[in-house]
């Protein structure tokens, strides 16, 4: 249920996996309440366990999504956990990976909201970044960011180089870290990589958040210093590549294990991606071939059939 909706059937060891954008021929298309999928009309037996994956948004919206299909099929066992998602991302990129057991990266422009409901200004946190530890049967939440920039730190008037210059400001506040058992959890306003490219898509012109694959792309043709749209995109790139670089070395120094899986939207940075394998040269790197929002379909099957 996002930008991507996507549904997965899962029988065993058969995955079948659909996303609606191909059968209704609009991209970046997302569920209402009185959504119709094309795609379920691949799915044969409705009385089989479902799982809904959640989004970024409001749990009263999804819960309208989820009750409209409940009612229209008679869904009898289902499940959804709002505060999942980067979780289905993550199990999304370990079943496709060869490993055993591996560290996962999720970074994303946004994601499940916070569990205690924390707000900065009225505004809900949401979480940004994620480090889970997975095994063949065992997934640890080993740290979570949330954060509140998306809604409140870009004003129009900014150009894309102050915002870059701004993050360490004192405007921007860090709540620190708390810790729930083994897991690490940060509260900030200070934008992640997803948050920085969402923004770039704005100032640019691509519309929204959902053209960071572009803005991406453009960052190749760009200068680190410059005020065209394919400089002001080098600058992000640059700026999350130290980012997302930090992340991984805090989450090698949580376990001792060489393999890491990236995933989340963030992972589509292929040009970024190819530089971390050339940094850590002695570590195992799995990109999620599924790392957009769709991917969490098949993280909800795989979490059914492995760590419920």
């Amino acid at each position: 249920m996002s930008h991507h909706a996507s549904i997965c059937i899962k029988d065993g060891d058969k995955l079948e996996y659909y996303e609606e954008d191909r059968f209704n021929k609009i991209k970046y298309w997302s569920p209402i309440e009185t959504s119709d999928y094309k795609c379920f009309s691949k799915i044969k037996d409705f009385n089989c366990n479902m799982i809904f994956t959640s989004y970024w948004d409001e749990s009263l919206y999804e819960e309208k999504v989820i009750n409209f299909f409940i009612d229209k099929y008679r869904v009898k066992h289902w499940h959804f956990d709002i505060h999942e998602h980067h979780a289905q991302h993550a199990l999304c990129g370990f079943y496709f990976s060869s490993f055993a057991e591996a560290l996962v990266i999720v970074i994303d422009g946004g994601g499940a909201r916070s569990n205690g409901g924390r707000t900065l200004k009225d505004k809900i946190y949401q979480e940004c970044d994620s480090i889970y530890y997975i095994t063949k049967n065992k997934i640890d939440t080993v740290y979570k960011n949330y954060g509140a920039s998306r809604y409140i730190y870009f004003p129009e008037e900014d150009n894309l180089p102050g915002i870059i210059k701004s993050i360490n400001k004192e405007n921007l506040i860090n709540e620190g870290s708390l810790w729930n058992g083994d897991t690490e959890i940060k509260f900030s306003s200070t934008p992640n990589p997803g948050q920085l490219f969402n923004t770039l898509c704005f100032k640019i012109g691509l519309t929204d958040g959902l053209n960071a694959g572009k803005a991406m792309g453009l960052a190749s043709y760009g200068k680190i210093e410059g005020e065209r749209d394919e400089d002001l995109a080098q600058q992000v790139q640059e700026e999350t590549l130290k980012y997302t670089i930090n992340l991984i070395e805090k989450a090698l120094d949580q376990k001792d294990c060489k393999n890491i899986i990236l995933t989340g939207g963030y992972a589509l940075n292929c040009v970024n991606n190819y530089k971390y394998t050339q940094k850590f040269k002695d570590i195992n790197f799995f990109i999620d071939p599924v790392a957009h929002d769709g991917g969490t379909a098949i993280g909800g099957a795989v979490w059914y059939d492995n760590y419920r």
